[in-house]
């Protein structure tokens, strides 16, 4: 501390301290850090770390990372932070070694002062930055990251994260089943897709995935075609892109023809991915082949596989150039595995002018990431209007606590989401007149600002057909609610007519104590948590974001015509999704949690109904 003191004195205007030892080492060490902390925003000294390994900026060749690198730092458009000084190392030489260029590298380390966020502020705004390749174990000032990587989404970066330490183990519990499943790391996943960055597994994925992001390719679309000469690569393909996010194109018949016509012997029946055999030995036939494949209006990006670059071989690297030049698509080159950088191969690389990729599945990986991200700065573009969440004006006057469809159903009558005709009584002839005024089949519940699941306390009955089931479902209920939960405060028992048959989903927002509403949608009833099938999307959510929400469910067959069953109506659940996320926003910082399940979809045309609701409110000045 005394030698940064003595440094903020004397004029500097930055340190970097490598030490370890304070805010990772225990309550003495939090201490030390928080006094670096305090100086910082004292003294406006910028800090780096502490337990870092600094920084390097490769166009101004100012480096204070201790490691030897020097051999693999060119200029170019990559830009690095790592909170592990460690591992940006691997990533800085295998990028390096693979022909990647640099701007900035940073390993912020425990970031007393500098964190992530302000340099990837800072990289969003500097203009030699293509791709910013993040390695995080967690996010410090999690609104101010939302807000940079806004301002890259913006400004047209690309960002790729590597984010360790993804077990929910240690998630909070809360009330609602949609809480239980909206883990941080399902949560940052939504993050992630929000904004258009890359969610990378591997260190392998992050090199490959940030030098495509680096490349400047813009594709129109994630149709892809595939240009290879191993009928088990092809396969290895097909089985991978669905699971990538990529669609496999179809070239059309026209295309077809041409193949032939540049191959008579050419197999086509298996178009794409188009499998050459022994032709792809004559470079000249190959690449026209590729020619060919890339000028199809369905395709939006083309790989080509190649193995190694290798003298022997005598490939030329112009002709995989002019497949990019004819078409004007992104043109991705892959081998099948990793290769040694030999003097040879940087050559072969560099002189074909097009990203040379290591490994199939990276491959596919990173085109997919590319795709995403080009595809969310098209949004980005076309929803600069976007309104912001609105003031808590939804529920004034209710208290914090739980509340149920008895209590709190208008709220969604307000926000036309049908709920189940319903009364709510305190009287058991007050319920069989509200049950003979509703219609019966009825369903008679508790309500409860204590019991969130009430099946579990005994505290609902089904398929009630008279005034005599009614008054007995009232006995039953009462009886096993004092076995089972005594303590419970009761507003009433809820009279609710029996929904027609339907899917049941579940609609849940949730209040991420890191980044704010999330919106979680999935299978209805106790499946939710069963199969733990459920898409997930940060607030606000729109239609496009509703319906493709929907479309990535593994239960996403069964809101379609399936096995005798009709189609459900999806614009009608798109419009549940879209107005229960604007009772979210509107109900603001006072939402903790809110669940609608099930909410049964109906045939198309027939619409949708809330069969249960669960709203948590809290008091946002505690």
């Amino acid at each position: 501390m005394g030698i940064l003191e003595e440094a903020s004195s004397a004029g500097a205007r930055s340190a970097t301290v490598y030490a370890t030892g304070w805010g990772e080492s225990g309550t003495d060490g939090c201490a030390r850090q928080d006094a670096i902390a305090r100086l910082a925003e004292r003294s406006g000294l910028r800090i780096c770390g502490p337990n870092c390994l600094g920084t390097i900026s490769v166009r101004e060749q100012l480096v204070t990372y201790p490691l030897r690198v020097l051999e693999w730092l060119q200029p170019g458009g990559i830009a690095a932070v790592f909170q592990s000084g460690a591992l940006l190392y691997p990533f800085l030489r295998t990028c390096g070694e693979r022909g990647g260029g640099f701007s900035y590298l940073v390993s912020c380390g425990n970031e007393a002062d500098l964190s992530v966020a302000d340099y990837v502020r800072f990289l969003a705004c500097d203009g030699e930055t293509r791709a910013i390749a993040l390695l995080l174990e967690g996010v410090r000032e999690p609104e101010k990251f939302r807000a940079v990587l806004e301002m890259a989404l913006e400004a047209g970066k690309h960002v790729a994260v590597m984010k360790v330490g993804r077990s929910e183990r240690a998630r909070e519990s809360t009330l609602t089943h949609t809480g239980a499943l909206a883990g941080s790391d399902r949560v940052f996943d939504a993050l992630c897709r929000h904004y258009g960055v890359a969610r990378c597994h591997s260190l392998d994925d992050l090199v490959e995935t940030t030098r495509l992001f680096a490349s400047g390719l813009g594709p129109r679309g994630k149709r892809v075609a595939v240009l290879t000469f191993s009928g088990a690569l092809r396969s290895e393909v097909l089985d991978q892109t669905d699971s990538c996010g990529l669609s496999v194109a179809s070239p059309s018949r026209e295309t077809q023809q041409r193949l032939k016509r540049v191959a008579p012997t050419l197999d086509c029946r298996i178009a794409n991915p188009l499998d050459c055999g022994y032709l792809a030995g004559t470079q000249s036939i190959y690449a026209q082949l590729g020619r060919e494949l890339a000028a199809d209006p369905e395709v939006d990006v083309l790989l080509v596989h190649e193995h190694a670059p290798d003298e022997k071989r005598n490939r030329r690297p112009a002709l995989l150039q002019e497949i990019h030049d004819a078409s004007g698509k992104p043109v991705v080159v892959f081998a099948e595995t990793a290769y040694s950088m030999t003097p040879y191969a940087r050559e072969f690389v560099s002189d074909s002018g097009i990203p040379f990729l290591h490994g199939t599945d990276r491959a596919l990986r990173a085109v997919a990431a590319l795709c995403a991200s080009a595809e969310a700065q098209g949004v980005r573009r076309a929803r600069t209007g976007r309104t912001a969440l609105r003031a808590p004006e939804a529920a004034p006057g209710m208290a914090p606590g739980l509340y149920g469809p008895g209590t709190a159903g208008a709220l969604l009558a307000r926000y036309r989401i049908p709920l189940a005709p319903c009364r709510l009584v305190s009287t058991v002839d007050d319920a069989v007149a509200a049950a003979d005024a509703i219609g019966y089949p009825v369903v008679l519940k508790v309500e409860s600002p204590d019991i969130a699941h009430k099946t579990d306390a005994g505290g609902v009955r089904l398929g009630l057909l008279a005034a005599e089931a009614v008054r007995e479902a009232w006995q039953a209920i009462a009886s096993d609610l004092e076995r089972r939960r005594p303590d419970a405060r009761r507003t009433g028992m809820l009279v609710m007519r029996m929904a027609p048959p339907g899917l049941e989903m579940s609609l849940g927002v949730h209040r991420d104590p890191q980044f704010g509403l999330v919106m979680l949608v999935g299978l209805g009833g106790t499946w939710v948590e069963v199969l733990g099938d459920v898409s997930a999307r940060l607030l606000p959510v729109d239609f496009p974001d509703a319906s493709a929400m929907l479309a990535e469910l593994k239960a996403a067959p069964l809101l379609g015509a399936f096995r005798g069953a009709p189609a459900r109506d999806l614009p009608a659940l798109t419009r549940a999704i879209v107005s229960m996320g604007q009772l979210a926003g509107d109900l603001g910082e006072r939402l903790t949690s809110m669940e609608i399940n099930p909410l049964r979809v109906h045939a198309l045309g027939e619409g949708v109904t809330a069969v249960d609701l669960r709203l948590v409110l809290s008091d946002p000045a505690r």
